[in-house]
């Protein structure tokens, strides 16, 4: 029975990071098909990240009473409606709302699989999150992939989104039954409450912000850029998405080793600069092919820390493990947020190779203060 519902929670986490991959690849063709600009597009990502923090306490609670299978069926329904509804709003007034239903999709799939796979760890007696984490990098691959491919064969988005919404719904139907009974799932997923950082974990919290900052916004953003200032073709501008996405799944699954042998600190320093250099090549090159190499050169720099980032929380003296990794959290799902007003906002003024630069300043953030946390671990 454990392992089936292992499978079963892996392919969850496929569906999940699927929707993720096929949203963030094709908002250059819901922006190019509304006529939005930058501004208005932000204003749809951060109706996504508002609404899908907003879910997380409420998910977390609804998870925490009745067990978590039931909440990631819902979820996983609710993502694939606002999916589904996106694609045939006919403006930005009426792509708000669908946005909002798919961001109450991802807040409530991504706190109840956490949790399930919280209990499925104590029920196994070891760790699998890291591994399904690592599934959900696969299913953005995949959905970015198909994605680019729908582009390139010039299927829409009212084809293509509906399409992978009853696909997701159909494995959804399979998958949910055979994960744990609500009796067995009994994690509670602390880290779904907010908790303000301070002291120790003040630093771990604004590094986890600026890695969450850089991630959400590649995602949202690497399409519109490739297909604005570097006039990319669809496919390739859906590419970006697909390139962060394979470095970020390889840099997950070497993540671990990689923090045992550097240490966090050493980490943080790397990878926030691998990410500076990824994004410049992008930024400054304004080239298809450097463009998508600088993506992934970002995917690769961010991926690891935040895991690792979860760990130092968890592990700092006087707090619980619970309140440590809810203070990251937080503060990592708020950076989600802020990506889609403040690059697209900001755009309106500067253009949008000058307000992704912010991904740059974050990574530089990154590199400058991870040494500052020495040898913890």
């Amino acid at each position: 029975m454990l392992r089936r519902a292992h499978a079963a929670l892996a392919v969850v986490f496929v569906c999940f990071g699927t929707v993720d991959g096929t949203w963030a690849a094709r908002l250059r063709a819901i922006k190019r098909g509304l006529e939005l600009d930058s501004g208005q597009l932000g204003i749809a990502i951060f109706a996504v990240s508002l609404t899908a923090t907003a879910m997380l306490p409420i998910a977390g609670a609804f998870a925490a009473r009745g067990g978590s299978r039931r909440p990631i069926g819902i979820g996983l329904l609710v993502m694939a409606t606002g999916l589904t509804v996106a694609a045939f709003a006919p403006s930005l007034l009426a792509l708000v709302p669908s946005a909002m239903v798919l961001g109450a999709g991802f807040g409530i799939t991504d706190v109840s699989a956490n949790a399930h796979g919280v209990a499925l760890e104590r029920r196994l007696g070891r760790p699998v999150l890291s591994a399904l984490h690592g599934a959900w990098s696969f299913g953005l691959l995949a959905g970015a992939a198909i994605a680019a491919g729908a582009a390139a064969a010039s299927v829409g988005v009212r084809a293509q989104f509906p399409v992978t919404a009853v696909v997701v719904v159909v494995v959804a139907v399979f998958a949910v039954p055979r994960l744990l009974p609500s009796a067995e799932d009994v994690a509670v997923p602390e880290s779904a409450h907010f908790a303000l950082p301070r002291g120790a974990l003040a630093l771990p919290a604004l590094l986890t912000f600026c890695c969450m900052f850089v991630e959400s916004a590649t995602m949202n953003w690497s399409a519109v850029f490739l297909a604005g200032p570097v006039d990319a073709s669809a496919a390739v501008a859906a590419g970006g998405v697909v390139a962060f996405a394979i470095a970020m799944a390889v840099a997950r699954m070497v993540g671990d080793p990689l923090t045992a042998r550097w240490g966090v600190a050493r980490l943080a320093r790397r990878g926030g600069a691998l990410t500076v250099v990824g994004i410049a090549l992008a930024l400054v090159t304004r080239a298809p092919v450097p463009a998508l190499v600088g993506f992934a050169l970002v995917g690769a720099g961010c991926a690891a820390i935040v895991p690792a980032l979860f760990r130092v929380a968890a592990s700092v003296p006087g707090v619980s493990s619970g309140a440590g990794i809810a203070s990251v959290a937080t503060a990592g799902y708020t950076g989600g947020v802020v990506n889609g007003p403040s690059i697209g906002f900001l755009a309106r003024g500067v253009g949008l190779t000058w307000a992704m630069s912010l991904i740059g300043v974050a990574g530089a953030l990154i590199a400058l203060l991870g040494p500052r946390l020495g040898s913890r671990t």
